[in-house]
C-alpha cells in the first residue's frame, strides 16, 4: 500500500518536473578568437592570440605576434565543442595541436579548408575556415 502510493507520488513529481524543464536556447554563437577579442576590448586579460584564415596569415602572425615563441597552439575554429578530440575527414587526429613554432604553418595547412568531425557536429562535420594561434 505505502510502496504503491510512494511510486505514484514519485511518478507524478517526475512528470510535473519534466513539463517545466526545457532545452537551453543559445542566441549568440561566436568562435573562441572572437570571444577573446571581445573580452580584450573590455579590459579582460586574455592570452595573446591571432586568428588566421590562410597559411599566409599564419605565417604573418608567427612573424609579427610570436617571433620568439618555441611552441604554438593551433586551434581549429568551428562552432562545436570537442575539437581537441575531433577527427578530420582527411585523417588528421585532433583539432587542437601544440607544435613547435616551425611546424605551425604545416599543421594549419592540414586544418584549413578541411572538415572536422566531433561529437557535437555529427558525422557530417564542419569546415574549418579559421585557426586560432596562441
Amino acid at each position: 500500500m505505502v510502496r504503491g502510493s510512494l511510486g505514484k507520488l514519485a511518478s507524478r513529481a517526475l512528470s510535473v518536473a519534466g513539463r517545466w524543464q526545457h532545452q537551453q536556447l543559445r542566441r549568440l554563437n561566436i568562435h573562441e578568437y572572437q570571444g577573446a577579442e571581445l573580452m580584450g576590448k573590455y579590459g579582460i586579460n586574455v592570452p595573446r592570440g591571432a586568428a588566421a584564415g590562410s597559411v599566409h596569415e599564419v605565417k604573418d602572425a608567427l612573424k609579427n605576434m610570436f617571433p620568439s615563441e618555441k611552441e604554438i597552439v593551433v586551434k581549429s575554429q568551428i562552432l562545436a565543442g570537442g575539437r581537441g578530440l575531433g577527427t578530420f575527414k582527411s585523417g588528421l587526429q585532433g583539432g587542437v595541436h601544440i607544435v613547435k613554432a616551425e611546424e605551425a604553418e604545416l599543421i594549419a595547412s592540414k586544418m584549413l579548408g578541411q572538415i572536422l568531425i566531433t561529437k557535437q557536429t555529427g558525422p557530417e562535420g564542419k569546415i574549418v575556415s579559421k585557426v586560432y594561434l596562441c
